[in-house]
């Protein structure tokens, strides 16, 4: 399990030099990079067989793309509710609550038909291998800030 994280581990910092080395208009390509990253970690997390695989990631994509819609509803309403006061407000907090209740429903519901495909065991793994992920790159994104704003303050 160490080797296979190490391996991992190296093959996410190659690609993620690649990945991060993309201009803005690069966006597209390095949503696909970081989306084939994390199929991989999955992959050797859950120690997933083909058979499994095929069955399983198109389900978990369907999965992904709507839990990634709520998040950008949620993103949108929260920077719109930022100027808001009152009745409009309140309405902004309600639609906050509606749009979590749906991700949970989108969770239950795809638990369910996850478990239809892998053991509750492997579905653990997926969710922690998904915060791993999360923060993987939310770390190597960190490490990259920091090297930029050293280079910033080198250079005056």
């Amino acid at each position: 399990m160490n080797t296979k994280f190490y391996t991992l581990f190296v093959l996410f910092f190659f690609l993620s030099v690649s990945v991060f080395a993309q201009k803005r208009n690069g966006n597209q390509q390095m949503s696909e990079q970081l989306k084939a990253m994390r199929v991989a970690m999955i992959t050797q997390n859950l120690n997933l067989s083909s058979d499994e695989a095929a069955k399983f990631f198109p389900i978990y994509n369907e999965y992904s793309a709507k839990r990634e819609s709520i998040k950008q509803q949620l993103k949108k309403n929260r920077k719109k509710g930022k100027y808001l006061t009152g009745a409009k407000l309140e309405t902004s907090f309600k639609k906050t609550f509606e749009l979590r209740e749906e991700e949970l429903a989108i969770d239950k519901l795809y638990f369910e038909r996850f478990k239809s495909i892998i053991s509750v065991e492997k579905i653990g793994q997926l969710f922690r291998t998904e915060r791993q992920f999360r923060r993987m790159l939310l770390s190597e994104l960190s490490k990259r800030g920091e090297k930029h704003h050293k280079f910033d303050a080198d250079k005056n």
